[in-house]
């Protein structure tokens, strides 16, 4: 039990790692770093509503998922992480020094280069969500890279 709050605080820092990853890649580098970093039980692709390809891991051991949304162009623009309700401020409190807290429910990074924007708990669920959205004034990410969590 002691070892829960340690494994909670890394899985949360990696995620501050892991914001400034996906946004600007493409979905081979996305699933190729799935595969190596981050343990997952199940992934599906699919057709969001304004026809873009999204692709969707399912966490394995807790509750939620990392679903990445792609333009016509195949490049990442937003995703969207969902955890137990349980961690809600936990994961608040990371945003909160990680990014520039601008709004209630509103982060921006230090930089500017994109927002991120917490879902609370709706009535009677067990999970919340993080969306991660590009600047939209920003156009390329070419100077992206891969980060190691």
């Amino acid at each position: 039990m002691k070892s829960l709050p340690i494994i909670l605080l890394l899985a949360i820092l990696s995620v501050s790692a892991f914001a400034q990853f996906p946004l600007g890649s493409t979905m081979p580098k996305i699933k190729s770093y799935f595969s190596r970093n981050v343990p997952y039980s199940f992934v599906q692709e699919f057709r969001a509503d304004n026809g873009d390809t999204a692709i969707c891991f399912t966490k394995s051991k807790a509750i939620g998922d990392f679903t990445f949304y792609f333009d016509h162009n195949g490049i990442c623009k937003s995703y969207v992480v969902t955890y137990g309700k349980g961690d809600l401020h936990e994961v608040e409190s990371m945003l909160d020094h990680k990014y520039c807290h601008i709004g209630t429910t509103r982060w921006v990074s230090e930089e500017g280069k994109f927002d991120v924007d917490v879902q609370p708990p709706a009535t009677g669920a067990n999970y919340f969500s993080v969306i991660y959205t590009t600047d939209p004034l920003i156009t390329t990410h070419e100077d992206n890279t891969l980060v190691a969590n």
